[in-house]
């Protein structure tokens, strides 16, 4: 499989989107970076990741926006290209600094699914509940502090659709990056 790396953000810190397909990653990443990415969800049509400046707080971080995935196993490329962001291992990129993982509020199961492979990278995560209006219209109720505290790591509820909810993304990108700036940057790891 051929890589092929966008340009790189010196020093500033790199936060993954993660997410199952169609669960919103891309709208999400537009509505950081301000870009109009767009994708076709079908399996093999982005074996490859998008990467994007956002404004958080008083501070900018580079959003990579990875390929959907179900799994962390390298049983696609898109699965291979996305494990290996992850773990560091593909040249001339570094491991991320923390994780936004989008999880499709409408199908929680299945995103949760995903959320415990992710948190066992042991880098900051926040969870992003995408498509909150959907469960709000259809009278589906989360109890987010509750998923939160059994999860382990904030969730914030949004529609990225819409907007709603990325203010407070933001925030939680800011405090999961606020110690990159205290810190001598990683240099990236190169696969043999």
């Amino acid at each position: 499989m051929t890589v092929t790396l966008p340009p790189r953000t010196a020093g500033a810190p790199v936060v993954a989107l993660v997410g199952n397909p169609n669960a919103g990653k891309t709208t999400l990443f537009n509505a950081l970076t301000g870009l109009r990415a767009k994708t076709a969800n079908h399996p093999g049509t982005t074996v490859e990741y998008r990467s994007g400046i956002a404004f958080v707080g008083a501070s900018t971080v580079e959003i990579l926006d990875l390929p959907g995935l179900y799994s962390l196993d390298t049983a696609s490329p898109e699965e291979h290209l996305a494990r290996g962001v992850l773990h560091g291992e593909l040249p001339g990129v570094g491991r991320p600094e923390a994780i936004v993982l989008i999880v499709d509020a409408t199908n929680l199961e299945r995103g949760l699914g995903l959320a415990s492979l992710v948190l066992e990278l042991e880098l900051p995560v926040v969870i992003a509940l995408n498509m909150m209006d959907v469960t709000e219209r259809d009278g589906i109720r989360i109890d987010i502090t509750e998923l939160a505290k059994q999860i382990g790591c904030p969730v914030v509820p949004m529609a990225a659709r819409t907007g709603q909810g990325v203010p407070e993304l933001r925030t939680a990108i800011a405090e999961m990056t606020a110690h990159h700036a205290r810190r001598a940057p990683r240099p990236a790891t190169v696969c043999d």
